[in-house]
């Protein structure tokens, strides 16, 4: 059975719920976007459970391995903590729905638990997977109701944040130049462009930047987009934990597909934030809302 997928008996499905998966690039504010999503009490995204990857290979009878844009930290401990839901005579929605909804309620290293008997969204945040070309149609056949949020950050800024990251606990993007990590950047942005010509209406993007200075307005425009009810604690609950990030980006020599991603989504690669302009953004955005 080897290449084919086994479609099962129904179990545990439940109809008013639907998937939905964090496209984009990793250090673009994803894990913190993932946190305030889950403040409300419909929406439930796992951080990086690497489960569509996971079910893609288990319905193949592929043995698991890392996936090669990423590292197999996601996917490592969603096995060991969950593998043993994984069945065969289940769709892959209703495997999914089991292991989220496991994880959800066990907690994880990097999310509490918590109980959310109204879900009506079930997800997961893997940035890069979530736009492979191989995982795309997959995810299109087994989960036709499925939305999409893109969250898009400078690049110069998720470039900076790579390093810093990769000095303590890294995972991918190890041993590459700036320059080549711009190049990156561009090369999951573009899928993403790709995927929203493809899937009108299906996918929403909104800018980390945004979502720091104007987290209320643009966490509404998302739940609007989902077909849900803002929450008004979530809002300024979301609206207090979020602040822009104090630190700086160097100015990088970028090529002309970066330069017009950027352009298009309001970026100037000219003029990357220094430290003291970061730094002052930072302390201002986080003493408003702390007053607000």
């Amino acid at each position: 059975m080897t290449g084919q997928i086994r479609q099962g008996t129904k179990h545990h499905l439940t109809p008013s719920m639907r998937p939905l998966f964090i496209i984009g690039n990793k250090r673009s504010g994803t894990s913190q976007f993932v946190r305030i999503l889950n403040l409300h009490p419909e929406v439930f995204i796992a951080h990086e459970a690497d489960l569509i990857w996971i079910l893609h290979q288990f319905y193949r009878q592929q043995p698991f391995t890392v996936h090669p844009w990423d590292s197999d930290k996601g996917m490592k401990h969603t096995l060991a903590a969950a593998g043993h839901l994984l069945q065969r005579d289940r769709t892959p929605w209703e495997n999914f729905q089991a292991v989220i909804k496991f994880l959800m309620e066990q907690g994880t290293p990097w999310l509490p638990p918590v109980s959310k008997p109204g879900l009506r969204w079930l997800g997961d945040k893997k940035p890069f997977q979530h736009t492979d070309p191989q995982l795309v149609p997959f995810i299109l056949e087994h989960f036709p109701d499925a939305l999409f949020l893109h969250i898009i950050r400078h690049p110069c800024a998720v470039t900076a944040s790579s390093d810093h990251f990769n000095r303590h606990d890294g995972d991918f993007w190890q041993g590459l130049s700036q320059e080549e990590k711009v190049r990156r950047w561009t090369f999951h942005e573009q899928r993403v462009a790709e995927m929203k010509l493809e899937l009108p209406g299906r996918i929403h993007s909104l800018r980390y930047e945004d979502l720091c200075r104007r987290t209320e307005l643009e966490l509404s425009g998302v739940f609007h987009f989902l077909g849900l009810t803002p929450d008004a604690r979530a809002l300024k609950n979301a609206a207090r934990q979020t602040v822009p990030a104090s630190r700086a980006c160097a100015k990088i020599n970028c090529p002309a597909e970066t330069l017009e991603l950027a352009t298009r989504h309001g970026y100037d690669l000219e003029k990357p934030a220094g430290r003291l302009r970061s730094l002052g953004a930072h302390w201002y955005w986080k003493l408003a809302k702390r007053f607000h």
